[in-house]
């Protein structure tokens, strides 16, 4: 038998109107022991107690009123013999009682399907929890992915930094080559140019030959002079000198008796060559010997190191 079955049954019990089978079970149950049936019992006796004080009363007739007070002044003269109650009286208690007890049966019944509409809601808000706990989950989960996706597209943020430091990297370096290759385009031009110059100067008769020979820093040194006395234009070819401090530089002398005049700065390769074209010299000297010497960076006015080539014409 269902628990709730026990409860509506107590109701019963508790106003003395359950018999047969159906008493003797449940005084059973009772006697097994059983707290909750024990103590809906003793709540319903209390309510049974505080229900004639809960029924509104109701005033007796006027004639009913006047009968009484009658009948008492007539015992008061003389002695009556004891009066029983008339059957009417107790079978309106009766009714009253039976009125109660309907009326408590049917808050039992009330109660009843009170408690039954509660385990129903109970049911439900036990299923909304469980969808809300559902529900709360995903939410993490889906919370989880959020994170994890903005760990990735933190990682990708920082791997596409990277890679565009990379092609601005790539892209100074393409424009540095780009600055260099224009630089060389401009270099090539002007050897190309040197050179025309330079066969149109070869070309023509008037060119000398000039042998400078190495002295004693450098004796195994030596230098070819294509010079034209006219034009005052000349091209050196040296080969075998020595590399010096990046502080020095190599300087050509031309000179008209014993007055030396700058004809040029130049540096040497690994092997000591070097190709210098000369600048337009004076048209008033007369230039008959050539030298070399290594001088301070950026060069001199008049020859102060030491002599590496001297040639005659």
């Amino acid at each position: 038998m269902n628990h709730e079955d026990w409860l509506a049954q107590a109701d019963i019990y508790a106003l003395g109107a359950l018999d047969g089978d159906e008493l003797t079970a449940f005084e059973a149950h009772l006697a097994a022991g059983c707290p909750e049936c024990e103590q809906y019992l003793l709540k319903t006796h209390e309510a049974l107690t505080l229900l004639p004080h809960a029924l509104e009363p109701v005033a007796p007739p006027s004639s009913i009123r006047a009968r009484v007070l009658a009948q008492i002044a007539a015992e008061t003269v003389s002695p009556q013999p004891v009066i029983r109650l008339p059957r009417r009286r107790w079978w309106v208690m009766g009714v009253s009682a039976l009125t109660a007890a309907g009326l408590l049966i049917a808050l039992s019944f009330e109660l009843y399907q009170t408690r039954q509409e509660l385990q129903r809601e109970r049911g439900v808000l036990s299923g909304l929890r469980a969808e809300l706990e559902q529900r709360e989950a995903a939410l993490r989960a889906e919370k989880q992915d959020v994170q994890r996706l903005q760990a990735v597209v933190a990682s990708l943020q920082t791997s596409i930094a990277e890679r565009d430091a990379e092609l601005a990297k790539r892209a100074a370096s393409i424009e540095a080559e780009r600055h260099e290759l224009q630089r060389l385009e401009r270099v090539m031009a002007t050897l190309h140019s040197e050179r025309d110059e330079t066969l149109r100067l070869l070309s023509t008769s008037q060119v000398r030959l000039v042998r400078l020979s190495g002295q004693a820093p450098s004796p195994g040194a030596n230098a070819h002079l294509l010079w034209n006395p006219a034009a005052r234009l000349g091209v050196l070819l040296t080969s075998g000198l020595p590399q010096i401090p990046p502080n020095r530089v190599y300087e050509l002398w031309a000179i008209a008796g014993s007055e030396p005049v700058p004809a040029g700065l130049f540096e040497v390769d690994e092997a000591g060559h070097a190709f210098l074209k000369l600048p337009p010299l004076p048209r008033t000297r007369r230039f008959d010997k050539f030298a070399v010497t290594d001088e301070p960076a950026g060069g001199v006015p008049k020859p102060t190191g030491q002599m590496h080539l001297l040639g005659r014409l």
